[in-house]
């Protein structure tokens, strides 16, 4: 009979780290950012030494093998790696979202020499970002845009000048090297570059003022006749054929999911925190302590049920997304990355919703103990409707029922 025992309770609140976490030695030091995370959230502090602390650990090599500097992870693990930073604090899993993409880009083409380059650099702890968007110009997202930067000769250098803005700058602040988009105003064509972050010209302006992800330096990147050498210039794959499919597998936006996941998690542990920590109940509750209140009780189960689900639905996408990227060269390659990209967008369309829910029980269970400025526990509704802002659910809602009604075909943009 096992009716009357009991488990440690304190068992439950504990973070689950995944086994590649623990295996990298890396759950002490998110156990660490975590413990941080919600006083950087009201000082709005930025990620410096923790985005430090993670190179030095390898962490922006973790995909590449062994012998190359990295810990040989799979892309399932990548992603857990990334739920379980995220957890602890998701600015800081953001920050590396644009750096893991280039690395996975690249690691498809080692032989090619920008991509040798590309590797050798991660693989010495150099981080990337990106600097595409612009302000106004084309849809979101779309490679369509035309740039308002620009991308001049200079003579008897040998080399460009690239002068502009960018939008939407996420973890550039913290980036070593960003891949960078302007006019070349000699061809008339749009010219990929590769330039240092710390190059004389370049300015990486904090100046996000979204209400969540504060720390994630998403504001503006700036260049004021920066040097681009010839060896800096790079193509990006030509989409034709089945290769739309075949560019991003949704990488992007099974990463943004993930990371919602990861606020989940968190969410769930603070609830346990927050309840345990209460000693005292309303004067109308059926019991003393909170923890026995059978409302409460039924609410934390709601959040743990529904947590589960979450991780279910994200790790599907995640399976389904690491099956197509397998089979880029097999002959079922568009159908499976087809698959993993209507998988990316139900999880999208399920965590959206469900994990907005979930923040608001974790104020419900902690009542007046839950609203507390130093807790910052609002920051996980901020936070996690922050990323899901990034091409919006209620479009993906629209394309999954179009593709099952109809057969339509998913966007092939960078975040389906």
């Amino acid at each position: 009979m096992l009716q009357g025992r009991r488990v440690d309770p304190a068992a439950a609140t504990r973070p689950d780290w995944s086994p590649v976490t623990r295996r990298l030695g890396l759950d002490a030091v998110f156990a660490g950012f975590a413990e941080g995370a919600a006083a950087r959230d009201v000082a709005r502090r930025p990620i410096f030494d923790e985005t430090a602390a993670l190179k030095a650990r390898g962490f922006c090599a973790v995909r590449l093998a062994r012998e190359a500097g990295g810990q040989g992870v799979t892309l399932p693990e990548l992603f857990a790696l990334a739920r379980d930073l995220a957890s602890a604090d998701p600015n800081i899993a953001h920050v590396f979202r644009n750096h893991f993409f280039a690395v996975e880009q690249h690691l498809e083409t080692p032989e090619d020499p920008f991509s040798a380059r590309i590797l050798a650099l991660a693989g010495q702890g150099r981080m990337f970002g990106v600097a595409v968007s612009e302000a106004g110009g084309g849809p979101a997202g779309s490679r369509g845009q035309v740039p308002g930067a620009r991308l001049v000769r200079s003579p008897g250098e040998g080399a460009y000048r690239v002068s502009g803005a960018k939008i939407y700058s996420t973890g550039n602040m913290y980036a070593d090297h960003l891949f960078a988009s302007a006019l070349d105003e000699g061809t008339g064509r749009i010219a990929q570059f590769l330039v240092a972050t710390d190059a004389p010209g370049v300015t990486l302006d904090d100046d996000w003022t979204g209400f969540g992800q504060k720390l994630t330096g998403s504001g503006t990147t700036i260049f004021d006749g920066v040097a681009v050498r010839a060896e800096d210039l790079f193509a990006l794959p030509e989409r034709g054929g089945t290769e739309p499919y075949l560019y991003g597998y949704t990488f992007h936006q099974v990463y943004l999911t993930v990371v919602i996941s990861g606020i989940v998690t968190r969410i769930l542990q603070d609830a346990l925190s927050l309840v345990r920590a209460r000693k005292r109940n309303f004067y109308h509750a059926l019991a003393e302590r909170p923890a026995d209140e059978p409302e409460i009780q039924s609410v934390i189960g709601r959040i743990a049920a529904y947590r589960a689900a979450i991780l279910a639905v994200t790790d599907r996408a995640v399976t389904a997304l690491d099956l197509a990227w397998a089979q880029a060269r097999h002959p079922d390659a568009e159908a499976l990355s087809i698959a993993a990209s209507i998988a990316a967008a139900e999880a999208k369309v399920v965590t959206d919703e469900v994990a907005a829910s979930l923040a608001s029980l974790l104020i419900d269970v902690g009542s007046g103990s839950a609203v507390s400025t130093a807790s910052a526990l609002d920051r996980h509704w901020r936070n996690l409707k922050v990323i899901a802002s990034h091409n919006p659910r209620i479009y993906k809602e629209r394309v999954v029922g179009d593709h099952y009604l109809n057969g339509a075909l998913p966007p092939t943009g960078a975040f389906f």
